[in-house]
């Protein structure tokens, strides 16, 4: 009879060994593998995690890697998912149930696509009518959520959990000090980007999909930062003509006033120091794929993150770029009036086939002319469907979706994907 440490022991030895042979299929994640330890306790139900730490039940963990070492490998990865998707972190109003199925179904998904012989599951009728609905598609938790909500697939909730099910959700919504919560969530941001870089380096061929190459491996270089952090990383400090109200000291203004009769001891400084967006080049793709609708709806969530005052100077400079398979119209907008005015007369123009390419030589021709001089981001909307080009540009590149579909799992892997939520839109953003 083992003891309680030994079990310990060996539980922590089951998952390192998981790891190691996940690391032989996806080499690439070596950063999250490395990311997380390995402890017996903390009261979950068989096996879960909150960010830093696996925690197991090793009871759990032995008489079910001696049943099916697969199921306990697929579990590891099942976990390691949530953790690069971040789902651990997402602070959803709608009903936990719905919202951790929801993520179970995200992450089996990914994990499914790859039909690899060392994650494989006993067949489920059930898990393969509902991966049947999803079509084929690279659907995101939020996205299977509303699904769920809508009730498109057949089976019940409890028959869907059954099948899908793996770990203990519940340290994801244990009262935790928040400031550790935050740095764990900024970690796996900070994991998540490295390993889209790694990904492309790294890269195993697994197989072969109709219209493509190769098959690559589990699809982790998607980012999940939103459109809005994604502009506000680009910002850059510089002073501005405006009243510092941050850094008056009203003190001593008032102290003035009052002893020595409306002669003010300080003033506030006539400038500050903010940090916003410099340079931005967006392109609109406007081939016949893309409505006007989806194309009105992206520049309306656009315009709404570059009004906020502490996004752009005020002497600001985006490239507004509509393109097919050539350049159809360029235009610098210098000023929030300028794109209010732009954008009430806006009009489609193109419908072609469509070619990100040219974008890409117009942006290198601006910096030659030295029109372009401080870019540092280029934001393409689009449905993905294209010709892309082969190197990397000196800049960020985003390819941006109205919601998440095959065509991106098109997009290079230099580049970005994200994703435009329809939750954040807002009434004012109809306003072109």
């Amino acid at each position: 009879m083992r003891s309680n440490e030994e079990k310990a022991a060996l539980g922590v030895e089951i998952l390192k060994n998981c790891r190691n042979e996940l690391y032989s299929y996806f080499p690439y994640l070596d950063g999250a593998f490395a990311s997380v330890s390995y402890e017996a306790g903390k009261g979950v139900k068989g096996i879960g995690t909150e960010g830093n730490v696996f925690y197991f039940d090793p009871v759990f963990l032995l008489v079910g890697y001696g049943n099916n070492p697969e199921v306990i490998r697929r579990g590891y990865l099942h976990m390691m998912l949530h953790c690069l998707y971040l789902h651990l972190f997402s602070n959803k109003e709608q009903r936990q149930d719905i919202w951790n199925l929801a993520c179970d179904i995200s992450v089996e998904q990914v994990i499914e696509r790859e039909a690899l012989p060392g994650l494989r599951l006993p067949d489920h009728p059930v898990r393969k009518r509902c991966l049947e609905k999803l079509g084929g598609r690279s659907l995101s938790a939020e996205r299977i959520c509303r699904m769920l909500v809508q009730g498109v697939f057949s089976d019940s909730l409890e028959e869907m959990q059954t099948a899908f099910c793996f770990d203990d959700h519940s340290l994801w919504t244990a009262q935790q000090d928040a400031e550790r919560t935050a740095r764990t969530k900024s970690k796996w941001e900070k994991i998540l980007a490295y390993t889209g870089q790694n990904r492309h380096q790294k890269k195993q061929k697994t197989g072969t999909r109709e219209g493509d190459g190769e098959e690559e491996t589990v699809t982790v270089g998607k980012s999940r930062y939103d459109y809005r952090k994604f502009l506000k990383k680009f910002a850059v400090p510089r002073e501005e003509v405006e009243l510092d109200t941050e850094s008056f000291d009203y003190i001593m203004y008032h102290f003035g006033m009052e002893h020595y009769g409306d002669m003010p001891l300080i003033e506030p400084l006539e400038y500050k120091e903010v940090n916003r967006l410099e340079e931005l080049v967006i392109a609109v793709d406007t081939s016949g794929s893309c409505s006007r609708e989806t194309v009105q709806q992206f520049l309306a969530e656009t315009y709404s993150i570059l009004s906020e005052r502490e996004n752009f100077f005020k002497k600001m400079k985006v490239h507004l770029v509509q393109c097919d398979c050539r350049i159809q119209e360029a235009v610098v907008i210098h000023s929030e009036e300028e794109w209010k005015a732009y954008s009430r007369e806006i009009k489609i123009q193109g419908r072609g086939g469509t070619d990100f390419r040219p974008v890409f030589q117009y942006v290198a021709e601006q910096k030659e002319k030295r029109v372009i001089r401080q870019l540092k981001a280029l934001v393409y909307f689009t449905d993905g469907d294209g010709i892309y080009p082969k190197c990397r540009p000196a800049y960020e590149t985003a390819f941006v979706f109205l919601e998440e579909g095959a065509g991106m799992d098109r997009v290079p892997p230099w580049a970005m994907k994200l994703v435009v939520s329809h939750e954040k839109k807002r009434a004012g953003d109809s306003r072109i």
